[in-house]
């Protein structure tokens, strides 16, 4: 089984989750506490949603998450690149209104501390995986401003 953590359809054919009804959400949950079956998920897909919990949510919500895969079940997750976004006001490439409009988010992550989050929730660090390119494999386009992640669940 696959899902995604989204309020839109991002992954065709894979099923959304998101805390409130919409127009592409399947199933209705509490994001930080998913309360699928324990290791029933093969691969999970979080667009955006880690940026938008509290700095105090965000172990305990990976760890939900991990608890709800497989072994060797996959997460990825999508967040904003915190590095990316200073630079490109510092530049001037991002305007303070895009700052507070687009960016302004409870917690911030770059690649170090979204993999030190990761492995608090019980992730291997070796499991990690950073992309880089503009393509996730087959399922979706990354823009530049976007941090992806990926870990795997190993017992």
């Amino acid at each position: 089984m696959k899902l995604q953590l989204s309020n839109k359809r991002i992954i065709p054919g894979v099923p959304t989750v998101w805390s409130e009804a919409g127009t592409e959400v399947d199933v209705v949950m509490d994001l930080k506490n998913l309360t699928f079956r324990p290791g029933s998920i093969d691969e999970m897909y979080s667009f955006h949603v880690l940026d938008h919990l509290f700095p105090e949510d965000t172990i305990p919500a990976l760890t939900n998450w991990k608890n709800c895969l497989k072994n060797k079940g996959v997460l990825i997750m999508v967040v904003d690149d915190f590095e990316f976004v200073c630079r490109g006001f510092v530049g001037g490439d991002i305007s303070i209104k895009l700052l507070n409009d687009a960016y302004n988010h409870p917690t911030q992550f770059n690649k170090e501390y979204l993999s030190d989050c990761i492995n608090q929730a019980g992730f291997n660090d070796p499991a990690v995986s950073i992309w880089f390119s503009e393509r996730v494999g087959d399922l979706f386009n990354r823009s530049q401003s976007e941090l992806v992640l990926s870990a795997k669940k190993h017992e």
